[in-house]
């Protein structure tokens, strides 16, 4: 009856709508300052007057990575002592604990279920306040994400909630709509024991009202400076009219595949504005040795070259860390634990394989701005020498496979100069040899030694592409399904024997975006896994190549 579905639409309503108390928001003001006076050494915001300017014009709706539990405290805390009302935040159901819930949705929370499959009724309502929240001015905030990230990288986006805010805005645009990414860099997460829990296999514990209690027991450990990056705004306006030109006329545009590319734009530019601070630059060139250990003046020079190169690479949104090297070094050697041992040739630093495990979160934060520096330094290193056509070349093949999985800002056809600066850049710091050809450096030289290092940064991605394509080859007739299972169960499986450090080497969700670009190349999957395996297959180390293949052998045989 009429009466059930109002009832129940009440219920859903209720459920679901925060209800915002400008008390609470002061009493959040008061708890959280001091909060963060015990967690963190500082909060560092940079692009905060750009999000001043466009408020005054658009209303607002952030789309930040999601990186922890803090992450909703932290932008409405940041926004409110910069002069902006904090947002309307998207949370999961699970957060609506006792107590704590009811509080959330004081502060700004409205709460959703995980899924809405099954009940068109709860969509419907859901959709609908959505939309009166925008129509009404409120600033709105969701993670584009979806969850947060238990590896530290940027997952893939979702589009619900994009599709919804696409949608509201095509039913009324009175009111011009600004999508704001946001990058949310923290040296050291509240979650990482239970992140390297979740990796190994064990499930994800429900949360509890008990949790808040737990956070006494980590004032303990040092937590470094958080950074909040805003990025270039997105108006959405001007987004549909690029993507959609017959959106203002067409009374069922079809959305889907404008969503599709909004959202790979959002997390584009919320990579393009990441942090990189002393923990991701100490881990990064840590994990790119054979058994996490290096000699404290190696690592000085190490973590100083990675800094110039971050310099130069292209990514002019992101922030870097200034500090001077010694002072990185002591802040990340702090904060992760890294053991400092003397010997009579120098100190020695080094990670054991918890703290190993744990790097992975660190240096995944900024790996992909060294994706192309990586490549380069990997086929530099697998040639004798080389001309600059036949580098660019080999870069143009593997970058749609490199930025699908690590949302890297340039289209193909603006590569060349990117590859020009980032020459240049290696050049200048001796790291290769540039003549009328590309060469590596000697050998027996400590430029060698940094060139194989920043080509070690990519090996996990390499190796992951390779069992794939070995796998295409030695099985053709596999479905896309079970080729992204049978991959992810070999990548497990050489995890484990051969020690590869590296929690997300073996995710799935990595191997179907390669298989998933793959598939959408111009060529078919086969012809395109045969033209693409030599060229990877030339960078890898002989003896993990050839543990790959007797792996993806004994697979096809089981």
């Amino acid at each position: 009856t009429l009466a059930k579905i109002e009832s129940k639409t009440l219920e859903y309503a209720e459920e679901i709508a925060s209800d915002q108390s400008y008390r609470v928001v002061r009493f959040f003001d008061t708890l959280l300052t001091w909060l963060w006076n015990r967690l963190y050494n500082g909060i560092e915001v940079n692009g905060i007057e750009q999000i001043r300017q466009i408020a005054q014009s658009h209303e607002l709706v952030y789309t930040p990575c999601h990186r922890s539990h803090i992450d909703y405290l932290l932008l409405s805390y940041v926004l409110y002592h910069n002069g902006l009302t904090p947002p309307h935040i998207a949370a999961g159901k699970n957060l609506n604990l006792p107590i704590i819930g009811l509080l959330l949705r004081k502060a700004g929370a409205f709460y959703m279920r995980r899924s809405f499959q099954g009940d068109a009724l709860y969509r419907e309502v859901f959709d609908e306040y959505l939309h009166q929240m925008f129509t009404r001015g409120y600033s709105v905030e969701y993670f584009i994400e979806g969850g947060r990230s238990r590896t530290g990288r940027t997952l893939p986006p979702r589009t619900g909630m994009l599709s919804m805010t696409v949608r509201s805005f095509m039913k009324n645009s009175s009111k011009p709509i600004a999508l704001l990414p946001v990058y949310l860099g923290y040296e050291r997460v509240l979650e990482s024991a239970t992140y390297q829990s979740e990796l190994s296999g064990k499930h994800k514990r429900q949360e509890s009202v008990f949790d808040v209690f737990r956070i006494f027991s980590v004032f303990k450990h040092d937590f470094g400076r958080v950074t909040v990056n805003f990025g270039q705004p997105l108006p959405l306006e001007q987004f549909l009219d690029r993507a959609l030109p017959t959106w203002t006329t067409d009374n069922r545009p079809e959305i889907n595949t404008a969503c599709n590319q909004l959202a790979i734009e959002l997390v584009t530019r919320i990579n393009s504005h990441v942090a990189i601070k002393a923990t991701n630059l100490v881990a990064l060139a840590l994990l790119s040795t054979d058994r996490q250990s290096i000699t404290a003046t190696d690592l000085k020079d190490q973590v100083g070259l990675l800094r110039n190169i971050a310099r130069e690479s292209g990514f002019a949104g992101c922030s870097i860390i200034d500090d001077p090297v010694d002072e990185v070094i002591a802040q990340a050697t702090r904060i992760i634990g890294l053991t400092q041992t003397e010997h009579p040739f120098g100190t020695i630093i080094s990670a054991d394989q918890k703290q190993a495990i744990s790097m992975t979160y660190n240096a995944n934060n900024i790996a992909h701005v060294y994706a192309l520096p990586s490549l380069m330094c990997r086929y530099i290193r697998s040639r004798k020498e080389l001309d600059i056509e036949d580098l660019k070349d080999h870069v143009r093949m593997l970058y749609p496979y490199i930025r699908s999985e690590m949302f890297l800002p340039w289209p193909e056809e603006a590569l060349s100069p990117v590859v020009d600066q980032i020459i240049n850049c290696l050049a200048e710091l001796g790291v290769i040899q540039v003549s009328t050809t590309i060469s590596a450096p000697a050998p027996e030289s400590f430029s060698y030694n940094c060139l194989t290092q920043i080509a070690n940064i990519t090996s996990a991605t390499i190796e992951r592409f390779y069992i794939v394509l070995s796998l295409l080859q030695n099985q053709p007739d596999l479905s896309q399904r079970e080729l992204e299972s049978a991959s992810a169960a070999i990548a497990a499986q050489l995890s484990v024997l051969y020690g590869i450090n590296s929690p997300d080497f073996f995710e799935k969700s990595l191997f179907s975006s390669f298989v998933g670009t793959l598939k959408n190349s111009p060529s078919s999957l086969q012809k395109a896994a045969e033209s693409l395996e030599p060229a990877i297959a030339i960078t890898m180390n002989p003896d993990i190549r050839h543990n790959i293949l007797q792996a993806v052998s004994r697979n096809s045989t089981n």
